[in-house]
């Protein structure tokens, strides 16, 4: 039984999962869907409420600004452009090769300038994001992705992988938790279990981290010792 209450035996064991609602994709389940070469997979159920035009994403892009602003992390003037992509342009854009919570569906880019070892010119360039995702799972994309864009905008630099990815992951937590919809809950369960020593691991840390603290001290602490605070070392921060 799948968590939206899908039977099936193991003889669909070879169908592959949706790489959005890890539904089987089957005719029967999802009427078919689409296989990348990369193995990412976005079955037709999904796409229907896909978000495949730059006016929508605009749009919502727009919408997660200012529910990232109503949490303190608000961006006030500074661009953060969206772009629709597919998967070549995503995975050329990654920022590192470990990323065992696969697949891609979200990078933020942005380019540093450096000259013996001071930095000349910092750029933001744009968001790219999946196209065809339905419109929660790229909400919540988008604001993983703003979270990026707000730490290089208040020159968060050199952060570890975990603490930065950790906190992204958290604000899509916090995001989803206002939510009362199933597509939430699953993709609240999703981050809750995942096993991704970077994700998970970051998320799980950062979120204990804010019994410790409030969110702006939490973002103060990880700014200026670039780790995770613990017990005693937030109790005197």
């Amino acid at each position: 039984m799948d968590f939206w209450g899908n039977a099936f035996c193991n003889n669909h064991d070879g169908h592959p999962e949706c790489s959005s609602c890890s539904r089987l994709v089957c005719e029967n389940l999802t009427n078919g869907g689409m296989q990348y070469p990369d193995g990412v997979v976005i079955c037709n159920k999904c796409s229907l409420n896909g978000v495949s035009t730059q006016e929508r994403a605009d749009r919502i892009a727009i919408e997660m600004r200012s529910a990232l602003a109503s949490v303190g992390l608000s961006l006030n003037s500074t661009q953060t452009p969206v772009k629709l992509c597919g998967r070549d342009e995503l995975n050329d854009a990654s920022h590192h090769d470990f990323h065992d919570n696969h697949p891609i569906l979200g990078v933020t880019r942005t380019t540093t300038t450096h000259r013996k070892g001071q930095i000349l010119a910092r750029n933001f360039d744009c968001i790219l994001i999946q196209i065809n995702l339905p419109e929660e799972h790229f909400r919540t994309v988008m604001i993983h992705e703003l979270t990026h864009a707000w730490f290089f905008y208040n020159y968060y630099e050199n952060l570890p992988l975990k603490v930065e990815e950790g906190m992204c992951v958290l604000m899509e937590y916090i995001w989803l938790k206002n939510l009362n919809t199933k597509d939430a809950e699953f993709r609240k369960k999703q981050i809750e279990q995942s096993a991704d020593p970077i994700y998970g691991d970051g998320f799980r840390e950062a979120r204990e981290s804010l019994k410790h603290m409030p969110l702006n001290s939490l973002l103060e602490f990880i700014r200026d010792k670039k780790k995770f605070p613990g017990r005693w070392s937030s109790f005197f921060f």
